[in-house]
């Protein structure tokens, strides 16, 4: 029987303040006699809860064969090759065009115009950044994305990735050659077709190639040089890195710090302390006096001599 006195009647189920009924057991039916009823199931490819479709975790990408010719794949390390690749080409055309500029404007003024020929620098401009433009994309979107300079590659790999970036760019000034030629075409007869787009992308497109060897080499072993950290000391696990194998660490422990070591007194002659018993003059370590005759050492024992 319960006991109408009882607090624990009024806290209810939860211990709050008012009465709650006790929730269902396992087996008992909620009130009305109706079945309880599951919630919606998710579609499939849904979680529950979730809005967006479930999306299965992307496996890792496994690195490219650095000994295959091509390795497409994009990357902050290939497109740092790339770049570097093709800005060094254009500082080496700009520098030698700049010496041809200097050189004819001794004689010709590098402003005036004669004619329908634009005028000196408008060549040089024309020489060194328009007209080799498209051989500088394409040949960067082959070193980016086709063929990238990997440090991992051997030597003759890269030479073989460079001469591809190379035939990218004579392709890419082959493919507006088609349009240039067309368009001159119609006034100077399909000679100007052919020109602009077998031979002066050909003409161009070698020795382009034959420099972007050279930047792409310097590229490559930029990339593969020896990182220092941040504080000044070398990472490990890279060339020129690995300490020398008789290189003394620094001692750790100076002689000036190592304490100093007292050899041991003799008996009767170390430290003084006091004797509570004042056995021995109050203090031990020190003698007994000449007249006391002294404890024996066991003192079941016979008596010592005198």
């Amino acid at each position: 029987m319960s006991n109408p006195g009882d607090p624990q009647q009024q806290r209810g189920y939860y211990g709050a303040g008012w009465s709650q009924p006790a929730p269902p057991g396992p087996g008992a039916q909620p009130s009305g006699g109706q079945p309880p009823q599951a919630g919606p199931v998710p579609p499939h490819g849904r979680q529950p809860g979730a809005g967006a479709p479930y999306a299965p975790p992307r496996p890792p990408r496994t690195p490219a064969d650095p000994r295959r010719a091509f390795a497409p794949g994009a990357s902050v390390t290939n497109t740092a090759g790339a770049l570097i690749a093709v800005v060094a080409l254009v500082l080496v055309e700009f520098v030698s065009g700049l010496f041809g500029l200097l050189g004819t404007s001794l004689v010709v003024n590098p402003f005036s115009h004669y004619g329908s020929a634009p005028s000196l620098l408008g060549g040089f401009t024309t020489g060194v950044f328009a007209a080799p433009f498209p051989f500088y994309a394409g040949a960067f979107l082959a070193l980016a994305f086709l063929t990238p300079i990997d440090r991992r590659s051997p030597l003759p790999k890269l030479l073989l990735r460079a001469v591809l970036a190379g035939a990218a760019g004579t392709v890419a000034l082959a493919l507006v050659g088609v349009f240039t030629g067309s368009f001159a075409a119609t006034s100077s007869g399909g000679s100007r077709l052919v020109i602009d787009v077998l031979t002066r992308p050909l003409q161009n497109g070698v020795p382009f190639t034959v420099m972007l060897l050279a930047t792409a080499t310097a590229a490559w072993l930029w990339l593969g040089r020896p990182r220092r950290a941040r504080g000044g000391t070398p990472a490990s696990g890279l060339p020129g890195t690995v300490r020398p194998a008789d290189a003394v660490p620094p001692a750790t422990v100076h002689p000036s710090q190592q304490p100093q070591q007292q050899p041991p007194a003799p008996y009767g002659q170390g430290l003084v302390r006091p004797d509570p018993r004042g056995q021995y003059g109050g203090q031990y370590g020190a003698q007994p006096p000449t007249g006391q005759q002294q404890p024996p050492v066991n003192p079941w024992g016979p008596p010592a001599p005198r």
